[in-house]
């Protein structure tokens, strides 16, 4: 006697269900699901950080929109004891060109540099121009400790960067000597 009226009452109670959360989802606001964005390459010739102007002449499309986000963190990780994470804004609203970009690595690095050098005790022993042979930059015990390398001994080759869960964009560099 019992099978006749629960093979009534549960469709009447699933089509119930079906109602009741379809007014609910009517009256809710659902954000929709915003999934990080793949990592992205960005290809650069062998480019010297401590010259910007010389840096973007040397660019292959300079005006190409490469990182379509107005907002990103540049993180700088060599050669330093302690990354540097610097944001940097694009000058136009639809992203990083090619050129902007190279600027404002090379900005960010300069700014590294210089913080180093204002928070030092220890300073590089040898300018860059009297080390002969394999001898390299000792380390300073400034914000970042800058170790191995000056500014003008490093060259940028490429960027990844990658929009996360949060919405941040976070650009990685490929530094080389």
């Amino acid at each position: 006697m019992s099978d006749p009226i629960i093979s009534v009452l549960a469709p009447l109670l699933i089509l119930a269900a079906l109602v009741v959360a379809g007014w609910w989802l009517s009256r809710t606001t659902v954000t929709p699901y915003a999934p990080a964005e793949l990592a992205n390459r960005v290809v650069l010739p062998r480019l010297h950080l401590n010259d910007i102007d010389a840096a973007i002449a040397e660019l292959d499309e300079p005006d190409e929109i490469v990182i379509p986000h107005e907002h990103a963190i540049v993180v700088i990780k060599y050669p330093l004891s302690v990354p540097a994470s610097i944001e940097v804004h694009s000058p136009i609203e639809h992203g990083f060109t090619r050129a902007e970009l190279v600027r404002a690595i090379c900005e960010s690095y300069q700014h590294v540099y210089e913080a180093e050098a204002a928070t030092a005790t220890t300073k590089p022993v040898l300018a860059l121009e009297e080390r002969a042979g394999n001898k390299r930059r000792n380390r300073t015990d400034g914000l970042y400790g800058i170790w191995g390398y000056d500014l003008a001994e490093l060259v940028l080759t490429a960027t990844h960067w990658q929009r996360r869960f949060d919405g941040v964009v976070v650009i990685d560099l490929q530094v080389a000597t």
